[in-house]
């Protein structure tokens, strides 16, 4: 029997093709190709969804502007589902920031509620190509309220009624931050607003100038709050300041004037229609005051016997007049007093700058009218008046001059002359 021969395995290559991980890779990359092939060239349209959370309202605005109209509400519709439909390399880069959704103004005829249809599109098709369609889906309308819309601007008034004020104190004025507001809605509404309130709310007791909250209200030509649906304004609080005044009664004094140096106005036995007069001002005015002068009378040029004079009364600034007529009679008691006319020759210039020389021309002043007690006019003499000419009180030039004089009586504090007098006067210059 022949003897077989043996023959030793041969030694081959192994192949990608038994790896087992390498065969799943090269499937699955196979398969994303074959669907990209069928995407991009046996099934191109696709259509994906987003979810946008904004209408534009302002989208061809024009259309209800042009109507003078206005929005005044919209209906809260949520989040419109749009879908978007195109190439699905294109669309799948779609996000809700990349839509507009805007509704139609189509139908807006005039005022009113209105039921609008709701678009949708790609806001920016220079970057996704005009070939993507966009649908709105859910909800598919909305709806807008339209009226005549306007203007209105008024002061804001400040409600003081709650509000308690110290004992001998009083409200001066309130101001208010700002001072007016502007409102904006449907003439329908504005119509029904007569005032804006500001209304303070304190339990504190009020007792120097201060500055509070206060809410702004809206009123009407009742003093009510009237309905209103779609109006705004500017400003919805402000801030309410306050100006608190002291009150006191205070006497009531003359400031004379028009009188020599040395004169005792107290010797004036004078009365006044009113001897007192309630006023209210800022604390640290009023607080340190223990009269009040009310007028000015000019003693050498107004002053007669047997006259009452009439008077505004002046309050000095920061004070306000809480009585009284505005009015007050000043009367003179002339009982004990007389009045004599004389010639005054003793003549004198004062206070002459060291620049000038001053001769006086004329010899006497003529008729001086002088007043005082009734024993003390009846001993007066020429020789006891003087009439002088005070330099400070007039500008000096080179040459002859007519200068004002002051008749007074040195040797008595209660006689003085009324009048206008003059000298004539030769001034020098050094």
């Amino acid at each position: 029997m022949p003897k077989q021969e043996s023959h030793a395995p041969e030694n081959r290559r192994g192949s990608i093709l038994d790896n087992h991980l390498a065969l799943v890779g090269i499937s699955i990359l196979c398969g994303f190709l074959s669907w990209m092939i069928v995407t991009m060239y046996f099934v191109p349209q696709n259509s994906n969804f987003v979810y946008v959370d904004t209408i534009n309202f302002q989208n061809s605005a024009t259309t209800y502007t042009s109507q003078g109209l206005d929005i005044v509400q919209t209906e809260d519709v949520g989040a419109v589902r749009v879908k978007i439909e195109g190439n699905g390399t294109v669309i799948g880069g779609i996000g809700k920031e990349d839509i507009m959704v805007y509704p139609s103004y189509a139908n807006v005829k005039g005022p009113g509620e209105v039921t609008l249809r709701l678009n949708a599109r790609i806001a920016n098709t220079s970057e996704y190509g005009s070939d993507v369609k966009v649908t709105v889906e859910n909800p598919t309308t909305v709806k807008v309220v339209f009226d005549e819309v306007s203007e209105k601007t008024l002061p804001v008034t400040a409600d003081t009624s709650t509000i308690a004020i110290a004992d001998g104190n009083i409200l001066n004025k309130s101001t208010s931050a700002p001072a007016e507001v502007t409102l904006r809605g449907p003439t329908s509404e504005l119509e029904k607003i007569t005032s804006v309130v500001a209304v303070l709310n304190t339990e504190n007791t009020i007792s120097d100038t201060t500055t509070l909250p206060a809410t702004l209200e809206l009123r009407d030509e009742n003093g009510e709050v009237p309905e209103l649906t779609y109006t705004t304004m500017d400003a919805e609080s402000a801030n309410v300041t306050l100006t608190i005044y002291q009150v006191r009664e205070l006497p009531l004094t003359v400031d004379f004037i028009g009188v020599p140096s040395g004169f005792d106005t107290a010797s004036l036995q004078y009365s006044l229609s009113q001897q007192t007069l309630k006023v209210a001002g800022p604390a640290r005015i009023v607080s340190g005051m223990q009269e009040l002068s009310v007028t000015s009378f000019d003693l050498s040029r107004e002053f007669a016997f047997d006259r009452d004079y009439q008077r505004q009364i002046e309050l000095p600034a920061g004070l306000v007049a809480q009585d009284g007529s505005g009015t007050v009679t000043l009367s003179f008691d002339t009982t004990n007093m007389s009045s004599v006319t004389l010639n005054v020759f003793n003549l004198r210039a004062v206070n002459v700058p060291s620049s000038y020389d001053i001769q006086i021309l004329s010899s006497m002043v003529n008729g001086v009218t002088l007043y005082g007690p009734r024993e003390e006019i009846q001993a007066l003499s020429a020789a006891s008046v003087q009439a002088e000419v005070d330099c400070a009180s007039v500008s000096l030039t080179a040459g002859q001059m007519t200068l004002p004089v002051t008749v007074r009586v040195p040797s008595s504090s209660r006689i003085f002359a009324v009048g206008s007098y003059t000298v004539q006067s030769e001034i020098t210059a050094k």
